[in-house]
């Protein structure tokens, strides 16, 4: 119990310094790659990503999803598209191969889609290597570079005012 108190400390004082040191630098590129960061318990709806992508102008297999679960199964330590909170070690260091590619890729736009503030979602929100970062919670202003206030379930909400603020920002 103590422990897990200290590592969260760690992993929390890791996200800090990410986050101050980012800076928003525009690719200048349209949008070409997409991920999204989720829970297991409120997932982006499968008939919401093909028109996401079309309002994006993406194809559907440019979307990639990740997935946050609060346990994995025991016989399983890894699983491709998830990843829980022991899949995150001390100071933040990622423990499997599929989080740290997620994390390391480029993405163009990251939309982090959850409403509860838990600590392994915006680790790596905060870690992901994505050019412009949107996301649902105000709280998280630092986190991310445009924040969309809607709930989870407004799938078409969220697509739309994405399309609004990235047309008016001129990213897409």
């Amino acid at each position: 119990m103590f422990l897990n108190g200290l590592k969260e400390k760690s992993i929390t004082r890791k996200l800090k310094n990410k986050v101050a040191n980012r800076e928003y630098t525009p690719s200048g590129r349209p949008i070409r790659t997409l991920g999204i960061l989720q829970e297991k318990g409120a997932p982006f709806e499968i008939k919401s990503r093909t028109a996401l992508a079309k309002a994006l102008g993406i194809k559907e297999n440019d979307i990639e999803i990740f997935t946050y679960v609060a346990k994995l199964p025991k016989d399983q330590k890894e699983i491709e598209g998830m990843y829980a909170l022991k899949s995150i070690g001390w100071n933040a260091a990622l423990k499997t191969a599929s989080l740290k590619a997620f994390v390391a890729k480029d993405f163009d736009v990251l939309l982090s889609y959850y409403t509860e503030d838990r600590l392994p979602l915006r680790l790596i929100s905060g870690l992901s290597n994505a050019v412009f970062k949107v996301g649902l919670i105000k709280e998280e202003d630092g986190l991310h570079d445009l924040v969309i206030t809607t709930g989870i379930g407004e799938e078409m909400v969220l697509i739309n005012e994405l399309e609004k603020y990235l047309r008016i920002l001129k990213i897409l």
